[in-house]
């Protein structure tokens, strides 16, 4: 009698499992076999129109954000670093004339423009991390600090950042 309320215990249990958790099991190994084989199928994710598109869009936007006019450029950057410099405490070397073009690859241009910095070394490094996120300055390329010797003791050794700063030149602009 034991065996047989056992055997009829095991099948009833048997029975509740199947749909409680075996079908679902079942059902997610299906499903996971199916995305396998799309995934195999589409490897390369270059030929997927949704994420060409995506891609050329956020390209697009990155490369919008430092697009400037050459005129207008120069004088914004000169307004918007001296502006930044003396909040910072910092004094600002202001070099015109070091505006070049350089063709790109892609042919656009590249405009780039050097301002250098004074002060001392957290002036500074809070100044250039300030300048980087200024969108009218365009994106800084690069920053070199370096002492210069003199023989005033005042100035002794004082620290300056030179800072280039790039942008790309709008295609209607009128070339420096």
């Amino acid at each position: 009698m034991k065996n047989r309320l056992l055997t009829a215990g095991a099948v009833v249990l048997l029975l509740l499992s199947w749909p409680l958790a075996l079908r679902k099991t079942k059902d997610a190994i299906r499903l996971n076999h199916e995305l396998s084989l799309k995934s195999e199928q589409a490897t390369d994710l270059s030929y997927n129109p949704g994420y060409l598109r995506d891609k050329n869009q956020m390209l697009d936007h990155l490369v919008s954000q430092y697009r400037a006019d050459s005129a207008g450029w120069k004088d914004e950057l000169w307004l918007k670093a001296s502006g930044i410099a003396s909040a910072r405490g910092a004094s600002v070397a202001y070099t015109p004339g070091q505006l070049r073009v350089q063709a790109d690859t892609s042919s656009a241009d590249i405009l780039r423009q050097s301002i250098s910095f004074g002060g001392d070394y957290r002036k500074l490094v809070s100044l250039l991390d300030t300048l980087e996120k200024v969108r009218e300055t365009g994106f800084a390329s690069s920053a070199k600090f370096e002492t210069q010797k003199s023989r005033n003791v005042e100035e002794s050794d004082k620290l300056y950042m030179k800072v280039v700063f790039e942008v790309i030149k709008n295609k209607k602009s009128k070339e420096l």
